[in-house]
């Protein structure tokens, strides 16, 4: 996913805006994004984890109004033995001001091109169950609730 994408707007409700991957020059870009999500992270920060998902094969894609980042998507790919690999969203964010503008869609509908593209099977995306607008969002573009996850948190 080099090129530049575009997703025409769809209808009324949806933005056009112009799909890229992101690079280490839009750090400073993507810190205020994820300050949004909730997880306020310093712009060196944000580009040193760039570099370190493009050299483990992952991408953050950014919504583009004219030469403003709008919104991100980060993803990766999860490889298996006894099936095809997963598409995983692991963040999405749209600046408010823009939300419900369909800048969302288009960003999960880039990153699901990735996904075939990588040779993924399907796509999964966990949401903390506070996000309840979240939830909405993902199951009205067709994504299902599942199985629960265990998580053990790691000593540093």
């Amino acid at each position: 996913m080099s090129a530049l994408l575009s997703s025409p707007a769809a209808s009324t409700e949806q933005v056009a805006v112009a799909i890229r991957p992101a690079t280490a020059v839009d750090a400073i870009a993507l810190a205020p994004l994820l300050a949004e999500l909730g997880y306020p992270t310093e712009a060196d920060v944000v580009q040193e984890r760039l570099q370190q998902l493009e050299q483990t094969g992952g991408l953050v894609l950014l919504a583009m109004q004219e030469s403003r980042a709008i919104g991100a998507l980060v993803l990766y790919r999860t490889l298996f033995l006894h099936r095809p690999p997963d598409g995983r969203i692991a963040s999405l964010v749209v600046t408010a001001h823009c939300r419900g503008l369909g800048i969302g869609a288009q960003l999960v509908a880039a990153a699901e091109q990735q996904f075939r593209a990588w040779g993924c099977a399907r796509v999964e995306v966990s949401s903390g169950a506070q996000r309840e607008a979240a939830h909405r969002f993902y199951r009205r573009i067709g994504y299902e609730e599942q199985a629960k996850r265990f998580i053990k948190q790691l000593a540093q």
